[in-house]
């Protein structure tokens, strides 16, 4: 336990990194974290985009406004949201769906909560937030690895979208830059507990 909060604490946004290149095989295992990110019903609304290409870096980060860890970084992960294929009924879906139920044909009490839970949220948005699971795992994972991540939410969002040749129904939710740092972690500053934990 105190292995995974000791990765956890590690973690900081980092905004300057070295030359040196992921391995593929670190790589893997930060896209293995977000995969087996939990979601909601099962349906995994996300898709990753590994972005290394210097012309397609160099869209994205300006896309990204410039910001620091978008320009120097070695590479991107693009969170993609599927915010277009959850309707009740469609095929992503009923597979989905399936899946949660064992590989057997979703029992009507499932397509039905799914159904009404669908009917009351705005898709878009929480597909979005579903990306979020994804991208902290991939964080933590990153952090007990040796590898520097940041988080960057702030984008012109039809710009990024261009960058990364997403298809309509395709949202970019958060690009994820990922390397070896290289500047010194800075003092941890974070509200104490009693700030921020009541009991009702």
């Amino acid at each position: 336990m105190a292995e995974l909060l000791n990765a956890l604490g590690r973690r900081f946004s980092c905004r300057q990194y070295t030359g040196e290149p992921v391995a593929d095989a670190e790589l893997n295992l930060v896209l293995e974290a977000g995969r087996i990110a939990p979601s909601a019903f099962g349906m995994e609304p996300w898709r990753f985009i590994v972005v290394r290409s210097p012309a397609v870096k160099e869209k994205v980060a300006a896309a990204c406004f410039d910001q620091p860890a978008a320009a120097g970084v070695p590479l991107m992960i693009a969170i993609v949201a599927l915010a277009g294929v959850l309707e009740p009924g469609s095929a992503y879906v009923e597979a989905r769906l399936t899946a949660e139920a064992g590989g057997q044909p979703p029992p009507r009490e499932l397509r039905e909560a799914y159904r009404g839970m669908h009917a009351q949220i705005d898709p878009r948005g929480w597909a979005i937030a579903q990306c979020s699971f994804a991208a902290a795992q991939m964080m933590v994972q990153a952090a007990s690895m040796g590898l520097a991540t940041c988080p960057m939410g702030g984008f012109d969002e039809a710009a990024l979208a261009r960058a990364l040749g997403l298809a309509g129904g395709e949202i970019p939710a958060l690009m994820l830059a990922l390397g070896h740092c290289g500047e010194a972690r800075g003092e941890r500053r974070r509200r104490g507990m009693d700030e921020i934990v009541t009991g009702i």
